[in-house]
């Protein structure tokens, strides 16, 4: 810091022209590269707000201050802040998505309700944004009224011909709107995520199953999967599930799904392939979902990177592919398995690369889990079935007298291994299990033959290994 009595001294030096040109300079540069985040929320005051990016369904906080008593508020944010959508977040759990493409946003909100009216005084993007999102608010809720009827009225009566006239008019008014913007101002932010948001038109003269495989092979006309701002918001991961819903149905096994969503997958990482960084946040943004989930043959497929280039990659990518899909490749069908070396409940040591056996199962469970308790029975008829296999139980409880009451009540002559980590057990990450019953088919050499969803995936993978 500079002290009073320092001054005298400091301004005898003379100081060079340029160094005064810098001084004047230096302030208007910083001016122009700040923008402000700002508005008035009405009966919110002296409350908190925050400040954060969408990175699909990721909220990033980035700033969080509080309103003054009129309700005002202001952000400063930089040039170096990301373009993208952002929401003011309020503690209640009530948020404002606005656009951020480095401009000033101001906005005025008649209260803190998700209904509430809010009104961009300034930031034309936002405004192009809102035209469009209100109106597409309006046309879904006006085709959710209408569809009940296009689904069960008489089609040559005139009430359901009019129903497909008010479908066909609420649905082109919001492709005209979209494409108006798009026209006028293609560049803006605004322009870019509505490209990507608005879905093809539909046929109402097609039949459903024609509907569905129309808008499956137009779902992505318009989105460009090489600009990368889209992974900044919730829009573009909104219309990934949206695509892979079209490949559902009530009456498929899981095994059909895993099937469809593989497919779906395909068509979503080739065309997000244009662009590496977009390639690995589809793949980062699905693969821990569906691993969680228990469709593990989803999650092996994308562990194997369909459709990347691997062109001339840099260490950044490298080590940002090993960061997502290392750990998944691990267990993937045909790899070895993770090893297992611990004491079992009864003290002796145990190590899965010894065991002699053709076939090999390891089951992760827990004495709580009700889906467990009904698979165990099931299980040890199979075992009692199949000598050949060697059951490896891992069971995320305690190792007590309620856990071997079950083992000798269920008469489970198996390995038990409870080492009482419960989740935080090595095992458990080295196996990437997100939920209890899990099962995996070994061979005898310990590769990873299956991870069956239930004994009758057991049971016809067991079958087809022999």
């Amino acid at each position: 810091m500079i002290k009073p009595s320092d001054m005298t001294s400091i301004s005898s030096k003379p100081i060079p022209v340029f160094l005064y040109l810098i001084l004047l300079i230096f302030p208007v540069l910083s001016l122009k590269a700040q923008h402000k985040i700002s508005g008035t929320i009405r009966d919110y005051n002296n409350q908190s707000i925050t400040l954060q990016l969408l990175h699909g369904d990721v909220k990033i906080p980035v700033d969080s201050i509080k309103t003054d008593g009129d309700g005002h508020f202001s952000f400063d944010v930089t040039d170096k802040m990301k373009a993208g959508m952002y929401l003011l977040k309020i503690p209640d759990g009530n948020s404002f998505p606005i656009l951020f493409n480095h401009e000033n946003v101001q906005l005025i909100s008649a209260g803190t309700d998700e209904n509430a009216f809010v009104e961009f005084v300034e930031s034309d993007e936002n405004k192009w944004w809102y035209d469009y999102f209100l109106l597409k608010g309006a046309t879904q809720y006006k085709q959710d009224l209408l569809k009940p009827i296009l689904q069960q009225y008489p089609e040559n009566a005139r009430f359901y011909q009019l129903a497909v006239q008010e479908y066909d008019t609420i649905q082109y008014q919001l492709y005209q709107k979209a494409n108006a913007i798009v026209s006028s101002h293609p560049q803006s932010l605004a322009a870019r995520f509505i490209k990507t948001d608005i879905n093809p038109l539909i046929n109402l003269s097609l039949g459903f199953d024609e509907q569905r495989l129309q808008l499956k092979e137009h779902f992505f006309d318009q989105t460009d999967f090489a600009d990368t701002v889209l992974i900044y918001s919730d829009i573009l991961t909104r219309k990934l599930i949206d695509f892979l819903s079209l490949h559902q149905r009530p009456d498929m096994s899981m095994a059909e799904m895993q099937l469809e969503f593989i497919r779906a997958l395909d068509v979503v990482l080739k065309k997000s392939s244009v662009d590496n960084n977009m390639y690995l946040f589809v793949i980062e943004y699905f693969i821990e979902g569906f691993a969680r989930m228990g469709f593990t043959g989803v999650s092996d497929y994308l562990s194997s990177l369909p459709h990347l280039n691997g062109d001339c990659m840099d260490i950044e990518t490298l080590i940002k592919i090993e960061r997502i899909v290392g750990a998944h490749r691990k267990i993937v069908i045909g790899s070895s398995a993770p090893p297992i070396q611990a004491e079992d409940i009864e003290g002796r040591v145990f190590d899965l690369s010894l065991l002699q056996a053709k076939k090999n199962i390891v089951l992760f469970w827990s004495v709580t889990c009700p889906h467990c308790l009904e698979l165990l029975p099931q299980l040890k008829q199979f075992a009692d079935e199949h000598p050949d296999a060697t059951v490896v139980s891992i069971v995320l409880s305690p190792n007590n007298s309620t856990l071997k009451n079950l083992i000798d009540q269920e008469q489970l002559n198996w390995i038990h291994i409870a080492d009482g980590n419960g989740w935080n057990s090595p095992f458990v990450e080295s196996y990437m299990v997100y939920g209890t019953p899990t099962l995996f088919l070994l061979d005898e050499e310990k590769h990873i033959l299956s991870k069956p969803s239930g004994i009758a995936e057991l049971k016809a993978v067991y079958e087809l290994k022999q």
